[in-house]
C-alpha cells in the first residue's frame, strides 16, 4: 500500500494542501496516495481553517525563497511535498537538496517515477536525519535553510542538538535558516478545526504540545541562547491565499469572533547567526 509509510495525520495534511488549489502538484500527490477531500467540505469551517493554516504555512517558506540570493536550498523534513521539484524547474541555475528520512526519500523517489515527473539535475533526494550531524550534506556554497512541521516533534535537548547542527553548517558556509515551526501552546479544537480529535491523539502519542513553545517571546529568546537571532518574520499575505474566500463562505460570524480571539499560534521566521 502506498500508504504504509503515511500517518494519518500525513493523509490529512496532504488533503488539506491539496484542497487549497495554490500548491504546486499537491493534488498529484494527494491523488498519487488515493485521497480525497471530506464530502462536503464546503461547510465544514474547521475544515477550510485547517487548509489555510497549512497554505499559510507552505506559502510563507515561498516568501523568503522568492528573495533569496543563496546558490543552494537545503529543506530539511521536506515529506511529500515537492516544493522542491517546482523551485528547480524555476530556478535550473540554483541547486536544491531535498531531505528527509531514508524509508520516506526512497519513497518520494517512487513516486517521481510513478508521476512520470523527470527529476531536473539540479535537485538532489538524500535521506537526513536531522540529530546526526554526519546526515547533513556537504556544500561549498551559500545556504538557504527551510523547514516547516519539524521542530515540534522533539523536546528542548533533540532541539537543541538539531540547533547545533544547523549553526555549525551555517558558521561553514553562510545563509539563513527559515523555520516555520514557530508554534506557541494552543488547542486544536478551539476553532473545531479537530473535529474528531485526529490531530489530538496524534499530539498526545507525540507529546507535540509540550514541545511547542510557551510564547513567542520565549522562542526567541531559545533561538537566541543558540547562537540565532530573527532577521525577518513573515507577513501574512491575505490576498494570495486562494482557501481564504471558502473560509469565510463557510464560517459563522461565532466562528469568526473565536478564530480572531485566539490570536496567532503559529510564526514563520528567518533567522541568521548572530
Amino acid at each position: 500500500m502506498r500508504l504504509k509509510h503515511v500517518t494519518d495525520t500525513a493523509s490529512a495534511l496532504l488533503a488539506f494542501k491539496a484542497a487549497a488549489g495554490s500548491i504546486p502538484f499537491a493534488e498529484e500527490v494527494a491523488a498519487y496516495f488515493g485521497l480525497e477531500s471530506p464530502a462536503a467540505p464546503q461547510q465544514d469551517f474547521g475544515f477550510w481553517a485547517s487548509v489555510l493554516h497549512f497554505e499559510m504555512r507552505y506559502r510563507s517558506l515561498d516568501y523568503f525563497l522568492e528573495k533569496t540570493a543563496a546558490p543552494t536550498v537545503l529543506e530539511l523534513s521536506a515529506g511529500f511535498s515537492l516544493r522542491g521539484l517546482d523551485y528547480a524547474r524555476k530556478h535550473p541555475d540554483a541547486s536544491y537538496i531535498d531531505t528527509d528520512l531514508p524509508a520516506i526519500i526512497s519513497q518520494k523517489s517512487e513516486m517521481l517515477r510513478t508521476m512520470q515527473q523527470a527529476v531536473p539535475q539540479n535537485l538532489q533526494l538524500k535521506p537526513l536525519d536531522v540529530l546526526h550531524t554526519e546526515s547533513y550534506p556537504e556544500s561549498n556554497s551559500e545556504l538557504a535553510i527551510i523547514n516547516e512541521g519539524l521542530l515540534l516533534y522533539f523536546d528542548d535537548a533533540a532541539k537543541k542538538q538539531i540547533l547545533q547542527h544547523i549553526r555549525r553548517l551555517l558558521e561553514r558556509q553562510g545563509g539563513t535558516w527559515t523555520i516555520a515551526d514557530i508554534y506557541i501552546r494552543h488547542e486544536t479544537r478551539a476553532v473545531g478545526s479537530d473535529r474528531d480529535g485526529q490531530w489530538s491523539d496524534f499530539f498526545r502519542k507525540n507529546n507535540v504540545h509540550a514541545n511547542y513553545f510557551e510564547s513567542f517571546d520565549q522562542a526567541g529568546q531559545f533561538f537566541y541562547d543558540q547562537g540565532f537571532r530573527v532577521l525577518e518574520k513573515y507577513p501574512p499575505e491575505f490576498d494570495k491565499y486562494s482557501s481564504l474566500p471558502k473560509l469565510l463562505a463557510a464560517a459563522t460570524g461565532e466562528q469568526l469572533e473565536l478564530l480572531k480571539s485566539r490570536g496567532k499560534v503559529q510564526e514563520t521566521w528567518q533567522l541568521a547567526l548572530r
